[in-house]
């Protein structure tokens, strides 16, 4: 069978499967599909579903999204043609009429007509006042258009018109576009940045030119070139970096902004310059000069807050005085300024997420900024991808016991499942249900959503991983045993807390009359029932969760009635105290402060559901003495792995240096006569054994010899 219609029947059988579940329309589900595929690539985050049609007006928009770093309206539109065996083409009339459809939307921002037009509880409504509160601040639009269609080859250039006198882009995400994403191993979606469309390239010196696959050169970059590449990919090429713009109120960006207005020429000498990676890059020669015309995955991993203060200061209103007189923001020449560029061509995939993050860390390291990302490879997501292969879980209310998959890299569960047989394929299902897979973004989101972080869940799959990094990390390497069996298996309860969740709302007859603000309302529901629970010095019971596999009926019936008040709450404007959009009002803390403040009765949730004080200490001293105890086992599995011989033959190595008596000869000594029927070793000798054996080989003892 063909690979596209395999792919394309597959994302048909999800939306309908998702529609049949939760009683909605297919096209919901194939917005939930996209919208989390782009979320998790850093592409498209945190829309809003917001099916809104009006045929009279030729209006039709779908989702919306206010992107607060790159100043961006993006607006979604949906084609779908819930067909499961024929694959359509997206022709140039399809893409015009979708952009024309978005255009009369915006077109009708100050309209006061038009919106008391629109019902109380039409999506249409929060998509307009999300427009009129940003459209001041918004230096640009993007019409997003997805669709399980395929671009049609005779679709040669897309062009969208200015709206309401905004640059306007229109990006297409076709069948093909999200199969390439889909099937990746990569985190993010792959891209080219062409930069002879914008002249000849950038001028570069070759500094470091190495066979092992990493080149370095040095060049400088162009800021009027440098505006351009933002223009186009945004925040993309942030993803490695490890600052956000901070807008202009931290000094050193108004110090930027100051210079770009005052002495553009000089900027060069006053900036440490951006720091690049790419995956690979190409080049051409011209008059004995190397230029770069082309750069593959272009990451931006130290120099964000220059790039973006060269973007947006020309966009920014206002001027400031100085000595030669008072000079205005939209008057900066970048063909005036110029910034250093290092730029390291990374061409090992495998490599390349290492080598950005200690190219990020250790260029930011003289601003004692750290490194708060959790990229795929760090000992954290390393221990929780190991647990999943090997955990089993209860069998729960199928009676089958299976485990959970942890993709730590995107793809991995369909990677795995290619090298199959058929056979196999169906046996790997039944250990790995589909509907058993977590992604990085997906432990965030759940992680945060426990530690009642429901505002910062909210502002995006990536932020929120970002976030929560900066917190676990610490943790882990400060205590990685905290991280043993027992955090997997209450991880794995709060994934089951907040899907079983969000399955219920979804399906709640008061949501099914009134959709909208789902993953507001999952997120702060879970985040203000545990800190109602934690008010009584109690706490939800995970264990119970994790034995059942799934909710009580008396939890997820409160969790329901909760969530229904407050969604209503969400959405009620004088709840959000003049915040016009309740999307933007779940962003912020005020919006956490004011819906944790809510009094939530608990008299109906089943003693089962919750647990005490004293339950609570002794489920911390447990989980200790397991800690505790899985240590011991794996020190003692360690120790036995090893020979009697050689342990042996390592006391005899280490009585040349130390006398008798000495640890370092006798636990060897009486690890070698366990292994022969002697008497076990305290634990705190397993471990010290494992740290003399490691010792004794840096110390030159080789056992094979």
């Amino acid at each position: 069978m063909d690979e596209l219609l395999e792919y394309h029947q597959e994302l048909f059988d999800l939306c309908s499967i998702g529609a049949e579940a939760n009683a909605t329309f297919p096209q919901e589900g194939f917005f939930e599909y996209a919208h989390e595929m782009l979320g998790d690539a850093g592409v498209l985050d945190n829309i809003e579903y917001c099916p809104y049609v009006n045929s009279r007006l030729g209006i039709k928009i779908d989702g919306y999204s206010w992107n607060e770093l790159e100043k961006v309206i993006n607006i979604i539109c949906i084609d779908y043609t819930n067909e499961r065996d024929i694959i359509e083409s997206l022709t140039n009339e399809m893409i015009k009429k979708a952009g024309e459809r978005v255009t009369r939307f915006i077109e009708k921002i100050g309209d006061q007509r038009f919106y008391e037009s629109l019902a109380s509880t039409d999506p249409g409504r929060d998509a307009f006042n999300l427009i009129s509160e940003f459209i001041d601040s918004a230096i640009k639009f993007r019409v997003v258009l997805m669709t399980d269609k395929t671009l049609s080859t005779r679709v040669k250039k897309i062009e969208m018109p200015a709206i309401l006198e905004l640059p306007t882009s229109l990006e297409i995400w076709d069948l093909d576009r999200f199969k390439l994403l889909d099937k990746s191993d990569s985190d993010f979606e792959e891209f080219t940045v062409d930069l002879s469309q914008w002249g000849d390239g950038v001028k570069v010196l070759p500094a470091n030119v190495a066979s092992t696959g990493v080149s370095t050169y040095l060049g400088v970059m162009p800021g009027a070139l440098l505006s351009e590449i933002y223009n186009e990919f945004g925040q993309r090429l942030l993803e490695s970096n490890v600052r956000t713009f901070l807008d202009f109120r931290a000094g050193t960006n108004r110090g930027m902004r100051k210079s770009l207005v005052q002495e553009p020429e000089n900027f060069f000498a006053y900036n440490n310059g951006i720091t690049v990676t790419a995956s690979s890059i190409k080049t051409q020669e011209n008059a004995g000069q190397t230029y770069v015309t082309e750069i593959e995955n272009m990451q931006i991993v130290n120099g964000g807050q220059t790039t973006a203060a060269i973007y947006f200061s020309p966009r920014e209103s206002g001027s400031i005085k100085g000595v030669s007189g008072e000079k205005r923001f939209k008057d900066i020449d970048l063909n005036e300024v110029f910034v250093q560029m290092k730029l390291t061509v990374v061409g090992d995939k495998k490599a390349s997420d290492v080598m950005k993050a200690n190219i990020a860390t250790f260029a930011n390291s003289q601003n004692s900024i750290q490194l708060s990302d959790l990229v795929s490879n760090h000992p954290f997501h390393l221990n929780i991808e190991s647990r999943s292969r090997t955990q089993l879980v209860p069998s729960g209310i199928d009676g089958i016991p299976t485990k959970w998959f942890y993709e730590r890299a995107r793809g991995q569960y369909n990677t795995q499942k290619r090298a199959l047989s058929s056979a196999q394929v169906r046996k790997f299902e039944m250990e790995y249900p589909k509907s058993q897979v977590f992604s990085k973004t997906d432990m965030a989101k759940y992680e945060n959503t426990w530690r009642m972080k429901p505002h910062v869940v909210k502002k995006g799959a990536q932020a929120n991983l970002k976030a929560l990094g900066s917190e676990i990390i610490t943790e882990f390497d400060a205590s990685p045993d905290d991280f043993g069996v027992n955090f997997y298996k209450d991880l794995v309860s709060k994934m089951i807390l907040f899907r079983h969740s969000d399955q219920a709302i979804k399906t709640s007859d008061w949501y099914k009359e009134n959709t909208g603000l789902k993953a507001e309302t999952v997120t702060y529901t879970l985040a203000l029932l545990r800190a109602s629970v934690l008010e009584e010095n109690k706490d939800i019971n995970l264990d119970l969760i994790y034995q059942n596999q799934s909710l009580s009926s008396s939890l997820t019936s409160l969790i329901v009635e909760l969530a229904r008040v407050v969604r209503t709450n969400i959405d009620d404007p004088a709840f959000r105290g003049g915040v016009a959009n309740p999307s933007e009002f779940c962003k912020s803390e005020k919006g956490w402060s004011k819906i944790k403040n809510m009094t939530v009765d608990l008299s109906n949730l089943s003693s089962e559901d919750i647990i005490n004080t004293a339950q609570i200490e002794a489920r911390a001293k447990e989980q200790k003495e397991l800690t505790k105890a899985s240590k011991s086992i794996s020190y003692l599995e360690q120790v036995m792995q090893v020979t009697s011989m050689e342990w042996s033959l390592i006391g005899k190595y280490n009585s040349a240096i130390y006398p008798p008596s000495h640890a370092n000869v006798g636990i060897p000594m009486k690890c070698a006569s366990f292994l022969n029927g002697g008497s076990m070793p305290s634990d705190k000798q397993l471990k010290i054994a494992m740290e003399i054996r490691k010792n004794a080989y840096s110390d030159g003892f080789d056992f094979l010899s």
